[in-house]
């Protein structure tokens, strides 16, 4: 008879499904105790003997080999009860073997069967449940079980499909300790079936039947997530309006809700775009420091939005073609968006290589591309720190300054940002002088800026121009003239405070979002969790970019948006976030730090204020 329980071939599960390994150690166990009772269990009130199960072979044995034959099969069914299961299985072997013609003999094949099954033997389990189902006629109270059985040694041996054929030989009138097990195992092989095979068997099965329910909705789920939310919507109204467990009815209305990916806590995928091979020494441990901050983020966070995060790193090798490729990769896998690239020039690679405008993030690019909506750096201009620079110099009594910057975008946006402030408090900015990007040498712009006699000089320049231009600051003795230098984020960049002859640099004072001489508590938050997380010390600032970078994507999800769009609108709201590199504001696609101000001094940054007035 065994030739009416087919065995497809496997395929492939669809999104959703589960591992059934932890549901057949349960069915196992459960099966074996409703199934075989020890010896020597009394019972208050006695149950009617169940029909006998049927001998394996046809005959009577002696007398003397009946008892023999009752006791080894006693002493199997103790052994599983106790959960000896080598032991229940050599003991039904020998039943199997040498009193086959025993009355109730082919339990000892539900016992082999349980037994393998425990131990992993799932050939075993398979051969002996089938050869039991095989005995048992369709009427018999024993069947349902046996259909289970059979059922759970095909999930666990992987073939999900001979084990769905085999849930299906359960009558709809079981008993509860066959149905609610039978349902849990079908909720998880039910994924090896294609949609049009699981629409056809839906359609087949009775109204009444309990699995019908539990196939409708794995139908409903399989046609949402693929796309086929009209139908997906009917075949979970048809599901509701039956009787449902809790968790159909729950994923019914999901799907009738929009928000299925939530109660299926299907992992959201983060992307990092970092070098991870091809490139220099150096430039790999960057890389290696950003993801691990990364790491910390998607752990903090993991647990505390509605879907778990799995985390996809893309190696670009510090090639525009593969940061391309890993854009177009990630976007097919549906990524919420992706940390990186580390430079300017692939940013813009990354930016144009996007379909969905799935938010980009870099932690050290120096100006995300123009026009990119949803691409933003860490690094990227700043206007706060021009701004509260303007009101500090207007605080000390300060009323004409000076301009000096380079030809270059980012230097046009402080230099606005300063004059606006400055000017707005009541200041006056006679004259900004600018020079090409690439100069070495400054006489003819300190003349200029010396024939205006200003009270001080607002110099956002870059670290490499404030190591040239510094010395000969001195050099051409305007540090004689009482003006007093001011600067912006790289005037505290370690290769200018420690490197730089501090009698160019001494009096600066310029507005930094690097950590004051105390840890903040942000900070010190992300460094216990590094340090948790890693089991060691943390090194290095490096890492607190790649984590706020994370956490600013992580933080707009907790509004659970469905569109790259929403998640940017969130992330948009985001205001003044205690990150580890700083208080965090987004706005547009700028990331704004609440800055500090400093002043140099002895190679030193002292701290005076800690406020954006």
């Amino acid at each position: 008879m065994i030739h009416r329980i087919p065995r497809p071939p496997r395929q492939k599960t669809r999104p959703g499904t589960t591992s059934v390994r932890a549901v057949l150690l349960a069915l196992v166990l459960g099966f074996g105790a409703n199934s075989c009772k020890p010896v020597g269990v009394t019972q208050a009130e006695p149950a009617p003997a169940p029909p006998s199960i049927p001998s394996l072979e046809q005959g009577r044995l002696p007398p003397v080999l009946e008892s023999e034959a009752e006791s080894v099969l006693d002493e199997a069914r103790q052994f599983l009860a106790t959960s000896s299961f080598a032991e229940a299985r050599d003991a039904a072997r020998r039943v199997i073997q040498h009193y086959a013609g025993a009355r109730g003999s082919g339990e000892a094949l539900s016992i082999q069967a349980q037994a393998a099954l425990a131990l992993g033997d799932t050939g075993e389990a398979i051969e002996a449940s089938a050869h039991f189902l095989d005995l048992l006629e369709t009427l018999h109270p024993e069947f349902p079980g046996a259909a289970l059985l059979y059922a759970t040694a095909l999930a666990e041996d992987g073939d999900f499909s001979g084990s769905l054929s085999a849930l299906l030989l359960i009558p709809a009138g079981a008993s509860a300790e066959v149905l609610d097990p039978g349902v849990e195992l079908l909720r998880e092989v039910s994924g090896s079936l294609a949609i049009d095979d699981l629409r056809d068997l839906t359609n087949a099965m009775e109204l009444g039947h309990p699995f019908r329910g539990v196939l409708a909705t794995e139908l409903a789920v399989s046609l949402f997530l693929g796309g086929e939310e009209g139908e997906a919507r009917a075949w979970a109204e048809s599901a509701l309006s039956g009787n449902l467990h809790p968790r159909e009815r729950e994923r019914c209305s999901a799907i009738l809700e929009g928000n299925l990916e939530e109660v299926l806590g299907q992992p959201l995928t983060l992307g990092a775009i970092l070098p991870r091979s091809g490139v220099s020494p150096g430039l790999m441990e960057y890389s290696d420091w950003v993801l691990e901050g990364i790491q910390v983020a998607v752990e903090e966070y993991q647990g505390e939005l509605r879907r778990p995060i799995r985390l996809e790193v893309a190696d670009n090798q510090g090639s525009p073609s593969l940061t391309r490729e890993a854009v177009g990769n990630l976007e097919r896998m549906d990524a919420v968006g992706a940390i990186g690239p580390l430079n300017q020039s692939l940013l813009v690679e990354g930016a144009d290589a996007r379909r969905t405008g799935f938010p980009l993030i870099s932690p050290f690019a120096p100006l995300p591309p123009e026009d990119a909506e949803g691409v933003l750096s860490l690094s990227g201009p700043d206007p706060g720190g021009a701004e509260v620079v303007a009101r500090y110099a207007w605080d000390l009594g300060l009323e004409r300054v000076v301009i000096l910057r380079p030809r270059t975008q980012e230097a046009s946006l402080d230099s606005r940002a300063f004059q606006e402030a400055f000017v707005g408090f009541g200041g006056i900015v006679p004259r900004e002088v600018v020079y090409d990007s690439g100069a070495t040498f400054f006489q003819a712009e300190f003349d200029e800026v010396g024939s205006v006699l200003p009270d001080g000089l607002f110099l956002p320049l870059t670290a490499p121009d404030i190591q040239l231009l510094a010395p000969q600051f001195t050099y051409y003795g305007l540090d004689t003239l009482g003006i007093q230098l001011l600067g912006t984020d790289e005037w505290t960049d370690d290769g200018v405070v420690l490197e730089v002859d501090s009698r160019h640099t001494d009096g600066v004072i310029a507005s930094t979002t690097r950590q004051s001489q105390d840890e903040t508590e942000a900070f010190r938050r992300f460094r216990l969790r590094y340090e948790a997380l890693f089991q060691r010390s943390l090194r290095s600032e490096i890492p607190a970019y790649g984590y706020d970078a994370a956490v600013l994507i992580l933080e707009g999800l907790r509004e659970s948006p469905r569109t790259s769009a929403d998640l940017l609108r969130a992330m948009r709201r985001i205001q003044d976030f205690p990150g580890a590199t700083g208080h965090l504001t987004v706005e547009g696609d700028r990331i704004r730090r609440v800055p500090q101000l400093v002043r140099i001094q002895d190679h030193e940054l002292i701290y005076i204020s800690s406020h954006l007035h």
